[in-house]
């Protein structure tokens, strides 16, 4: 269904800086650039399923954040999160109006401001248009709350 890593190579897309936005409680990436170019809607930029409480934790309950994110260490990065496996919640998805997806990856945030750190996250297939593909792990340091 989705195709989103061939219209941005992955060689480009290895470290970016990447915002998060809070409307009406509930978090969306700010890909303006995305949707310019047809890929799908705002409801596929909807942040769930622990995505969304994770950017709550990093914002400190703010209604945006903008990351530095790279799919490999950078000097000064803050936290890591890990691929864990492949699949999605359709249930909770359809429940909660992201738009339709066949499939996502599950995260985990392992460490955090250089501590282990747990959370669960699941990341939908707009990460491959962001990565040009569902990397193994993400790095990131906030840039502005």
């Amino acid at each position: 269904m989705q195709a989103y890593n061939v219209f941005r190579s992955s060689a480009s897309a290895t470290k970016q800086i990447l915002s998060f936005i809070k409307e009406e409680g509930i978090w969306y990436a700010d890909l303006p650039e995305f949707l310019e170019l047809g890929l799908g809607s705002k409801g596929n930029l909807m942040m769930v399923e622990g995505a969304d409480t994770f950017l709550d934790l990093l914002s400190n309950h703010g209604d945006h954040i903008t990351l530095n994110i790279s799919t490999k260490t950078f000097k000064g990065y803050s936290g890591r999160i890990k691929k864990i496996r492949y699949g999605l919640n359709r249930e909770l998805l359809e429940e909660i109006g992201h738009a339709p997806v066949d499939y996502g990856a599950y995260f985990m945030a392992v460490e955090y401001n250089q501590k282990p750190f747990r959370h669960q996250l699941w990341l939908c297939p707009v990460t491959e248009y962001v990565f040009g593909e569902y990397p193994e792990e993400i790095f990131f340091s906030i840039i502005k709350k």
